[in-house]
């Protein structure tokens, strides 16, 4: 890890919420973490927003996983591309030239709706667009936090990372909600605009150690290779990488249904629609507090499975439930148990990886949040055949079943304690 980044010196045990808040007392952590709650606002509300105008135009479960998942197709191809990226050149230039390109297509796609042009295919090519300019800022964003906290305060700063996206979740989402019922979607892309610019800002502040060089003195296809070879020759990163594909599948499947469970099946509407997209995130919130809670912690692996196989229970449990206060419960911890899957298998890798090759490691991360919700799309097709009830059933049950038997045959993952 390069930079020894400045902490106060050790006193007395720190109470609760300075262990829950461990990362924070980092000046630089503390910025990019308020950068990061800014702009995940308006990246929720647009995600509200962008799935609301989908369903409005089309009706159709396919298509809402289809755009859901053109949001993360581009990982697939171009996350390898930014994990080059990301170890060649300067990470903090490299995520403000993302974070000014989201706020172009977001622009663009205020104006569309607003004049009321806006159709389906600029909303795929919106969500395309949105995909490619993540695989850049991701792994960037993941290798840049390692840099500015201690390793014994790195799952707190990762879970504490995770916790300013869901918490943004939580306040996005009905605002997005409250808006759609009274001015509509074109205000909610012109407000991601403004929360992107203004963690412009927040980075421009940050002091961010020197990229490591040994990539830059390599070929760039040499680099990508060399993130390719060390995962496939670590066993255990290799099967963290892979478990990323879990959350992902589920997360970005069930909320892709939401606005039709908040339509046809409870009839909520859109301020309804608000508070079901926000319930994942207060899951969220919660289990990322608890992690953060943990300082260095043990059983992380235990903690990691764990977390998969409750997400699978708890989504097949939406299959039957005619309720909306129970529905609503059922989304609240799938959302925690998805977050918590994440944050524990994010500092597994972070843990065992060296700084030099980390972005490249980190944007096959992203290629597996790009697969996750490709596979969404055979859910999407089952339900435009099925409906949604019986496809969340079959999506709950095979999340279960990948994590129960990864913890039956991955022993190796279980120690790695």
């Amino acid at each position: 890890m390069t930079g020894s980044p400045a902490v106060p010196s050790a006193g007395p045990k720190p109470s609760i919420f300075r262990r829950i808040f461990a990362s924070v007392q980092y000046r630089d952590y503390r910025l990019l973490w308020l950068g990061s709650c800014t702009e995940h606002i308006g990246e929720f509300m647009e995600i509200a927003a962008l799935l609301w105008l989908v369903d409005d135009l089309t009706h159709s479960p396919f298509m809402l996983t289809l755009v859901g998942a053109s949001r993360f197709l581009p990982m697939i191809v171009f996350s390898a591309i930014g994990g080059v990226a990301t170890d060649r050149f300067n990470r903090r230039n490299l995520i403000s030239i993302t974070l000014l390109a989201f706020a172009i297509v977001s622009a663009a796609l205020g104006f569309l709706v607003a004049t009321g042009a806006v159709v389906l295919w600029h909303l795929i090519a919106a969500a395309l667009l949105a995909g490619i300019i993540t695989s850049f800022n991701h792994p960037a964003r993941a290798s840049l936090i390692p840099n500015l906290v201690k390793k014994e305060h790195l799952l707190n700063a990762i879970s504490l990372d995770s916790a300013s996206v869901m918490s943004a979740r939580v306040i996005g989402m009905p605002i997005a909600g409250a808006l759609i019922g009274t001015l509509g979607a074109a205000p909610i892309f012109f407000l991601r605009t403004g929360g992107a610019l203004l963690a412009m800002l927040w980075l421009s502040r940050v002091k961010v150690p020197p990229t490591p060089s040994q990539a830059g003195r390599r070929n760039p296809w040499k680099n990508m290779l060399e993130g390719f070879k060390y995962v496939a020759g670590y066993g255990t990163v290799l099967v963290l990488v892979i478990l990323y594909l879990l959350p992902q599948f589920a997360g970005q499947t069930y909320t892709n249904f939401l606005p039709i469970y908040a339509r046809e099946i409870f009839k909520v509407g859109a301020s309804g629609y608000g508070y079901l997209q926000a319930a994942p995130g207060l899951g969220s919130v919660a289990a990322v507090v608890f992690l953060a809670s943990l300082g260095a912690g043990k059983h992380k692996a235990h903690l990691l499975l764990g977390s998969g196989m409750i997400l699978g229970i708890s989504v097949a449990a939406m299959a039957v439930t005619p309720w909306f206060p129970a529905f609503l419960l059922l989304l609240v911890i799938a959302g925690g148990m998805g977050t918590a899957f994440m944050a524990l298998s994010t500092t597994l890798i972070q843990h065992i990886i060296p700084d030099e090759i980390r972005g490249r490691v980190m944007s096959l991360r992203e290629v597996a949040f790009g697969v996750g919700p490709a596979l969404s799309l055979a859910i999407g097709a089952m339900a435009e055949n099925t409906g949604v009830g019986l496809a969340i059933g079959a999506l709950g049950m095979v999340c279960f079943l990948i994590a129960f038997f990864v913890m039956l045959l991955a022993p190796k993952l279980r120690r790695l304690d």
